[in-house]
């Protein structure tokens, strides 16, 4: 049986964001913060939806971003091999890199912050890479394995990767931006309005990118 990475990449690259969203979206309506407060992702961190002791479905979070992230990790390595550039095939391993830190995110919950934040901001970095090495492969690929208009929303994703990650670490050593303990919670938090601008971002190019295989053919 022929290996399909075009059918692989498209196939992990639809059904990954499908089962995160699910997860998440199940999560916030049963969640209810320390303080007796609904989710809002206007003042609550992605990572609060899996703290285990305070969200009432942190296990289906946890689970969801676990499978999820190794989704999308099939899903980078199959979209590398399938451009079939030296750039691409660079992008497609930090890309598997950056997905099994975002399954880590989901074994290791915001409970011990110690390790979460490190592994975190690992996967927010090394995504940052993986997005912007595929968008320079797409666009230097002569043989047009994929639409250049995948630039558009690689740009959208690496610009938020990009100010998350500054306003997350920028002045904040060890990225202690991330701990929603350390200050009065507001009711409209800039940094976690920026990690979900992440999350919808990189949904938005996974899912983009993997509509354009499908229409595709197979090489």
């Amino acid at each position: 049986m022929k290996f399909d990475a075009r059918k692989i990449a498209y196939l992990c690259g639809l059904v990954g964001p499908f089962i995160i969203i699910l997860g998440s979206l199940v999560t916030a309506l049963a969640y209810h913060g320390k303080q007796g407060e609904s989710y809002s992702p206007l003042n609550h961190f992605i990572s609060e939806l899996g703290e285990v002791g305070v969200s009432a479905l942190a296990p289906v979070f946890n689970v969801s971003l676990f499978v999820s992230g190794l989704l999308l990790a099939v899903f980078m390595l199959s979209l590398g091999l399938y451009v079939h550039t030296r750039l691409a095939y660079v992008a497609g391993a930090v890309g598997v890199f950056s997905s099994v830190f975002c399954s880590l995110v989901g074994v290791f919950p915001m409970n011990n912050l110690s390790i979460h934040v490190p592994v975190a901001l690992t996967f927010f970095g090394s995504g940052l890479v993986a997005v912007a090495l595929f968008t320079l492969a797409f666009v230097l690929d002569t043989q047009h394995r994929v639409s250049r208009w995948l630039l558009v929303p690689g740009l959208m994703s690496i610009g938020s990767f990009a100010t998350f990650l500054w306003a997350s670490t920028m002045g904040h050593p060890g990225g202690s931006a991330l701990d929603p303990s350390l200050a009065a919670r507001p009711d409209i938090w800039l940094t976690t309005i920026l990690e979900w601008s992440v999350f919808v971002t990189l949904i938005v190019w996974v899912i983009w990118v993997s509509i354009d295989l499908v229409r595709r053919r197979a090489t």
